[in-house]
């Protein structure tokens, strides 16, 4: 792990999951453990920009690619870039059912922002997982997304009120991990969020 560590965060869409804070909190956590590239430009999914990063972390809210960048994406994470969902992850690229299959999911709903318990060792997580074996049990204040998807392919890491909220599969060489947690400032400065998450890029990369 490490500034070796090339990762693309794409943020964008959704303006409650897309603000100047937003953004400057996810670069300064990510950025100060890897080489962070940051951007709203759906155009950077393509095969020789791709090739470049390690991990590819998705950050948008209901934006929709072009089928070259969903073909760009999944070709690139087929063959091993890992990948990491944030949050609004499976509420995007709607449009192509095959990155909801790459992911595993589908946003369906979620409660009022509230505060709640996410169970990394008490709710049937897989113990110990390089990824959270150092993080207790913790509590957010964040939105408590409900998605749908064939849980038979997840490795479910966290639950949140009997709910699986963070969970790990593969896309034949790629390692995704997706993570439902991080709805706005409060959310993505939680100290257990931001360690699941680099947590989970190390992992995606390979290095945990």
């Amino acid at each position: 792990m490490g500034k070796d560590t090339k990762v693309l965060l794409l943020v964008g869409g959704s303006e409650y999951h897309d603000q100047p804070r937003h953004r400057q909190i996810l670069s300064e956590f990510i950025g100060a453990k890897f080489d962070l590239t940051m951007t709203d430009d759906l155009g950077i999914l393509n095969p020789d920009t791709l090739g470049i990063y390690n991990v590819i972390v998705n950050y948008t809210t209901f934006v929709n690619p072009t089928e070259k960048q969903v073909e760009a994406l999944l070709d690139a994470v087929r063959k091993g870039k890992g990948f990491v969902g944030i949050h609004g992850a499976t509420a995007t690229f709607w449009n192509s059912p095959a990155y909801l299959d790459m992911i595993g999911g589908k946003f369906i709903t979620h409660d009022p922002n509230k505060e709640f318990l996410v169970q990394t060792r008490t709710a049937g997580a897989v113990i110990p997982h390089p990824i959270t074996k150092d993080i207790d049990d913790f509590m957010i204040q964040d939105e408590l997304y409900i998605i749908e998807g064939d849980i038979n392919q997840w490795e479910i890491l966290a639950r949140a009120e009997g709910h699986p909220i963070i969970f790990n599969k593969m896309f034949v060489n790629g390692r995704i991990h997706n993570n439902a947690l991080g709805h706005d400032d409060k959310a993505l400065s939680n100290p257990s969020f931001q360690k699941l998450i680099i947590n989970g890029i190390t992992w995606s990369a390979g290095l945990l």
